[in-house]
């Protein structure tokens, strides 16, 4: 499997901290969505009850006062008179969600329809005289009923712009009137074209210019009321209250297009999520009609905008004091591990389960890394002191060759002298051997016939054989391995070496091989002395002696049965030795591939 590493690291405090606050954002998130569509219902019911409101005051309205108003002989008036009252009606109805209302009602041959903006006023001052209702809506664009609410909203005192000369002049101050220029209409109606403000005959302001056309008159008010349903509350200079202006505008807009199309087409308007519109109806098409436009989900957010604020922050401290828990209960024993590593103190003990395995491994490394330095040690010690004897004797025989001595003894010296470098050469060589197996160079790896490799290495060693009068049993199975021949045939030859070395004079050494479904095994069983239980593991260490057994007046370096091991494991097999009554047993398992 291919290892991955990070090129840039991050602390465990941040990886920790990043998948639990994406947790709390969607579980917040979550939340929130719940919550605000639980206000939507809230609103839309809301919004159903104003427009059945709306419509009772309508129907009240109609039965109580416009059929009175028609019977006293008002006429026209009759009908701004229902247009301002539903005006009036509109307001406030769900403009604090940024919502707009229409209403319509029928009278005599046309209809009553709500204003965005209107007015009315006496001339004379209030209640003297006749009334007048003033008309904005025809000469306004939504620039105009933009600049015509805020206008009304620097400068009003009350719900509305008021102008009374009476209360001016009673109060001590300058008299104040409206002129109001533009086109008289049927029912004392004035399509507005321009309203200005006067002190003691001294223009103030021009509250409102319209793009109405027509032959224009002037009347100068002593009382006027002028009012718009895009205004904010009262006493709100419209920055300090949570309400967007245009969006509200457009939500009128709206609700009276769909009451206009729903006028033209009675029950063909399919509607959308966000407009409503309801009314009664007769042969002759709508007879009371309210329409409202609601954008319910930004109404919704903006009154639970505290809630999200709150619970966000609410949120945040939570992530923040988890966080410092965390940091408590987990980081600082990883910390405390990290610390234990570096000062070299046991890593076993913290109060968290998975680190303490994770101490327990790193101990078992460390041991498992001392273990080997320390073999490495002993290793550079015994090989440093095996070469310093041949070193020493050859400086010392060389140095008394140097003198005048007899020529048979020094001969002698020369022989020495050769026999040590030759000592030397097969330490060296053994040296290179090992290193070479446990570098984990490849093999080269082809069949062999592993009984006549064993035979031969055998005959090759013949004359030591004869020398101390050895009898060799063979039980060697026929086949063929496969395997490396060069590493198979020091393997054999090294435990050949060794049992001939153990061997006593005049002794028995038994040569098996045999194999099993999976594997190949080779024993070499010699009589001798037995081995110690607690070196039966060491022997296979570099340099290492069991007492006089093994020793260089054998002829040996201390490294055959270390190649062994180290040529078995290049192959992928193991090596054990046991001892028996009398002697001696090596065994070196391979796996195999026999082809007979």
């Amino acid at each position: 499997m291919k290892k991955t590493y990070h090129k840039h690291p991050q602390r465990l405090r941040i990886r920790l901290l990043r998948p639990l606050a994406i947790t709390f954002l969607i579980l917040w998130v979550g939340t929130m969505v719940l919550i605000t569509n639980n206000r939507v219902d809230e609103i839309v019911t809301r919004v159903r009850m104003d427009m059945g409101s709306a419509q009772s005051r309508m129907d009240e309205f109609y039965n109580e006062f416009y059929e009175r108003n028609l019977e006293n002989g008002l006429g026209v008036e009759a009908k701004h008179i229902m247009s301002h009252f539903l005006s009036e009606l509109s307001t406030g109805q769900v403009s604090q969600m940024d919502g707009g209302m229409a209403l319509v009602m029928r009278a005599g041959e046309g209809y009553a329809e709500s204003q965005l903006s209107w007015g009315w006023g006496y001339i004379e001052g209030p209640e003297v005289g006749q009334r007048w209702y003033l008309t904005l809506d025809e000469g306004l664009d939504d620039q105009g009923q933009l600049d015509l609410a805020q206008w009304i909203t620097h400068n009003r005192e009350g719900w509305d712009y008021t102008v009374n000369s009476e209360t001016s002049s009673a109060q001590g101050g300058e008299k104040v009137f409206a002129r109001v220029t533009g086109v008289e209409r049927p029912g004392y109606e004035i399509l507005v074209q321009r309203i200005e403000i006067f002190s003691n005959g001294d223009t103030v302001d021009t509250m409102v210019e319209t793009e109405a056309e027509g032959p224009g008159e002037t009347w100068d008010f002593a009382y006027i009321k002028v009012q718009s349903v895009l205004l904010p509350p009262f006493g709100s200079n419209g920055k300090d209250v949570p309400i967007n202006v245009e969006r509200r505008l457009s939500s009128f807009r709206e609700a009276q297009n769909i009451l206009h199309m729903e006028m033209i087409s009675p029950g063909q308007w399919l509607g959308d999520r966000g407009t409503f519109v309801s009314g009664s109806y007769d042969d002759q098409g709508v007879l009371r009609g309210v329409s409202t436009h609601v954008d319910y989900l930004h109404a919704a957010q903006q009154e639970e905008k505290v809630l999200y604020l709150s619970s966000a922050v609410l949120t945040i401290f939570v992530l923040m004091f988890l966080s410092a828990k965390l940091s408590k209960e987990v980081l600082l024993p990883v910390e405390e591990l990290s610390k234990n590593v570096k000062e070299g103190r046991s890593l076993m003990e913290g109060p968290i389960e998975e680190l303490n395995t994770l101490g327990v491994a790193f101990e078992q490394a460390k041991k498992r890394v001392e273990e080997e330095l320390e073999r490495e040690r002993s290793f550079t010690r015994s090989a440093a002191h095996e070469l310093k004897t041949p070193l020493a004797i050859l400086r010392a025989h060389a140095e008394s060759a140097k003198e005048n001595i007899n020529p048979l003894k020094r001969e002698v010296y020369l022989d020495v002298v050769l026999e040590e470098c030759d000592n030397m050469a097969n330490l060296v060589g053994s040296l290179l051997d090992l290193s070479r197996l446990e570098s984990g160079l490849s093999l080269s790896m082809e069949e062999v016939d592993l009984a006549a490799l064993i035979k031969e290495v055998w005959f090759s060693m013949n004359l030591h054989v004869e020398k101390k009068n050895i009898k060799l049993q063979w039980d060697l199975e026929e086949g063929y391995f496969r395997g490396d021949p060069k590493n198979l045939h020091t393997i054999v030859s090294n435990l050949a070496s060794n049992a001939i070395s153990h061997t006593p004079q005049g002794g028995t050494i038994k040569v098996s091989l045999f194999s099993t479904k999976d594997q190949v095994i080779i024993t070499v069983d010699n009589e001798g002395m037995n081995i110690a239980e607690e070196h039966l593991e060491k022997i296979w260490t570099p340099f290492y002696r069991v007492d006089a057994s093994r020793n260089r007046e054998d002829g040996g370096t201390g490294l055959g049965l270390a190649i062994v091991r180290a040529a078995v494991q290049a192959q992928g097999g193991s090596c054990s030795v046991t001892n028996r009554e009398g002697g001696v047993c090596f065994q070196i398992v391979l796996p195999k591939s026999i082809r007979s």
